[in-house]
């Protein structure tokens, strides 16, 4: 026990003077957290950036009363509105920025105007008729005929009204991949605008209504993906590479000499990777708590998936470094698969994102399992919903554990 506490502490060691262990082990997750935490998991709505090119002025080069007040409603909404003059040359989309414009015609006030009193005559006489069909011989033919006269009167003097031009036209980048989002948002804002003109209220709407189930901000949704990610490449990548710089300089050929078995030396690594799993754990929720006062539930179960995704990420470091003998390969290899894994998993965005080929290819990424067990546990606090995922994940490092422990051989070395 006394060796095997003595191996620990000296890994420990070996780890925590390591920079790049310290850098991609607690200084990297914890950045990305900050930085996506702070860009994506703040309570503000979103605000998108729109020019308004406004052609329909009054008489003194002011804009009209109409395309004033469309134009405050869309300053009250999402938007961020930058007018353009009228003769103003055309804004060009860069790599860096989407430039979308929206263009108001001229006579834009007098045409919607001349339109809504057309619809509300179509709406007052299509009353009017329904009326005289319910109430059938109740009306004299007298009224009916002065009714038939009021009604042409109305259709004549709706004919009067000169209705032009009151598309909006909205320019951007085909690439601007949140144009057609954008429309929908204008679309919506012009339907209600019109809907006030006439003095209505839509009868279809929409009600949000919220389930009991707490659901998770961006920054809940990143923290757990991170910490799973970086266990992950801490076991994969810095084991694999560890053994193979103990290779390099003999480290290991000694330890083969002595009477420490191959499994005290694995479970010795496996060790220092549970407690820098867990010193990472900690230091992501207490910067969760401390910037965006996330609120996690760490428990027994939670600690057992993170034990449980350490041992099975270590394992596979322990047989790459061991099964390979050259550095270049333990890194392409190491690299090849923890990074895909990393990005395609869903550990740092949602699979919804992704293509469907892509959502399926990631359930076969143990990353996957770890991330939604250690989520459930750790965020949800729903041990129940992270049974399977957790099964997956302890299968994974029996599987890991056993294969590490067969391919290493201390004569190889």
């Amino acid at each position: 026990m006394r060796t095997f506490i003595t191996f620990v502490t000296l890994l420990l060691k070996t780890w925590f003077r390591s920079k790049t262990s310290l850098f991609f082990g607690l200084a990297l997750p914890i950045t990305l957290l900050l930085v996506f935490g702070t860009i994506f998991g703040g309570p503000s709505p979103p605000s998108y950036s729109l020019y308004v090119r406004n052609l329909d002025l009054d008489g003194s080069g002011g804009p009209a009363p109409l395309s004033k007040a469309f134009i405050d409603a869309l300053n009250s909404s999402v938007f961020e509105v930058k007018l353009l003059p009228p003769d103003a040359p055309p804004q060009q989309s860069t790599g860096f920025t989407a430039v979308r414009i929206l263009t108001i015609p001229q006579g834009f006030t007098g045409s919607l105007l001349n339109a809504s009193i057309r619809t509300r005559i179509d709406i007052t006489a299509d009353t009017i008729l329904r009326f005289v069909e319910m109430a059938g011989e109740n009306i004299s033919s007298e009224v009916r005929a002065n009714i038939s006269r009021g009604i042409e009167g109305m259709e004549d003097f709706k004919q009067s009204l000169v209705v032009g031009n009151t598309t909006l036209i909205l320019e951007g980048s085909p690439d601007d991949r949140i144009l057609q989002a954008i429309e929908g948002i204008l679309n919506v804002i012009a339907s209600k605008f019109e809907l006030g003109l006439l003095n209505a209220s839509a009868v279809l709407q929409v009600k949000t209504q919220f389930h009991q189930i707490r659901q998770l901000r961006a920054v809940d949704y990143y923290m757990p993906g991170y910490i799973a990610a970086f266990i992950m490449t801490n076991g994969l990548l810095g084991v694999s590479q560890q053994f193979s710089e103990y290779r390099r300089r003999g480290v290991i050929k000694l330890l083969a000499s002595t009477p420490v078995s191959k499994s005290f030396w694995i479970a010795s690594i496996v060790a220092v990777q549970t407690i820098a799993s867990l010193v990472l754990t900690s230091v992501m929720i207490l910067a969760g708590w401390l910037v965006f006062r996330i609120a996690v539930y760490p428990d027994v179960f939670s600690l057992a998936v993170i034990l449980l995704g350490t041992l099975a990420f270590t394992g596979f470091g322990v047989l790459i470094g061991g099964v390979l003998k050259e550095a270049e390969a333990v890194a392409a290899l190491g690299n090849t698969l923890s990074f895909p894994m990393m990005f395609l998993s869903g550990a740092f965005w949602p699979l919804e994102l992704m293509p469907g080929y892509l959502q399926a290819a990631a359930r076969y990424m143990p990353l996957y399992y770890f991330h939604v067990a250690l989520r459930e546990t750790l965020v949800s606090g729903s041990p129940a919903t992270a049974i399977i995922p957790a099964l997956v994940v302890a299968i994974t490092a029996v599987v890991a554990t056993i294969s590490a422990v067969a391919a290493t051989k201390w004569k190889d070395f």
